[in-house]
């Protein structure tokens, strides 16, 4: 198995919870930090972790593909990934979660194969500048 890369946004509501399910797996902990918000200004709606993954990570992840159609991006595809393995991967891990909150995170999620800038042109989002003192 070799390694995948993604691009993986989650809402700053989900952003918690994906943070204490992804460190159930090798490699996942510090994902989500990067802030993302339709300004570039905080408050976050949206952080970001992009790069390889495992492949087993990848596997049970959605996953959505995106064709630029003249100046409109249309999904031509998506993978649902698997809630339920990473609902059951959750309790064997200690993760307080339930299948909806799961659901809800692969529902509200943007995971692609895109370069990360390219998928936040897609959805409107810039990267939060940090304060310069």
């Amino acid at each position: 198995m070799s390694d995948s890369f993604r691009t993986l946004i989650v809402t700053a509501a989900d952003a918690p919870l994906a943070r204490q399910i992804a460190a159930l797996s090798p490699g996942g902990e510090g994902m989500w930090i990067t802030g993302l918000s339709p300004s570039g200004i905080a408050p976050a709606t949206h952080y970001v972790s992009t790069g390889l993954i495992p492949e087993a990570f990848a596997d049970v992840c959605p996953e959505q593909f995106w064709e630029l159609q003249g100046d409109t991006w249309v999904m031509v595809g998506e993978t649902p990934g698997n809630p339920v393995f990473v609902y059951e991967m959750c309790q064997q891990g200690g993760v307080e979660a339930t299948v909806a909150e799961v659901d809800r995170i692969f529902a509200d999620s943007d995971v692609t194969a895109q370069e990360p800038f390219t998928a936040f042109g897609r959805l409107g989002l810039s990267i939060i500048a940090e304060d310069v003192v």
